[in-house]
C-alpha cells in the first residue's frame, strides 16, 4: 500500500511540474511579446509594409513559426520583414 501512494504521490509531483513549466513558457512569450519595444516598432514596421493589413501580417507571422519553430517573437518579425523587402526589389 505504502509503495502505490509513493508511486501516485511521484505522478502527481511530475504531473505539477510539467503543468508549471507549460505555464512558464507561454506566459513569458506573451509577456515579452506585447512588452518588448522594439517589438512594437517591428510591428509596425510590418504593417507599414503591408499597408495596415493586420490579417496578412498574422498569417505570415504563423508560416513563419510553422516553418522555424523555436525562434523569437522579434526573430520572426525581423524575418518576414526582411522577406518582404527582399521580394519587393
Amino acid at each position: 500500500m505504502a509503495i502505490l501512494l509513493f508511486i501516485a504521490w511521484i505522478l502527481l509531483v511530475v504531473a505539477a511540474i510539467s503543468f508549471v513549466k507549460q505555464q512558464l513558457q507561454f506566459s513569458g512569450k506573451s509577456k515579452s511579446y506585447r512588452n518588448d519595444p522594439k517589438n512594437r516598432q517591428l510591428q509596425s514596421d510590418l504593417l507599414a509594409l503591408l499597408r495596415g493589413d493586420v490579417r496578412t501580417a498574422k498569417r505570415l507571422l504563423r508560416q513563419q513559426r510553422q516553418n522555424c519553430p523555436g525562434r523569437s517573437d522579434n526573430w520572426y518579425l525581423e524575418k518576414v520583414i526582411y522577406d518582404l523587402e527582399r521580394d519587393r526589389h
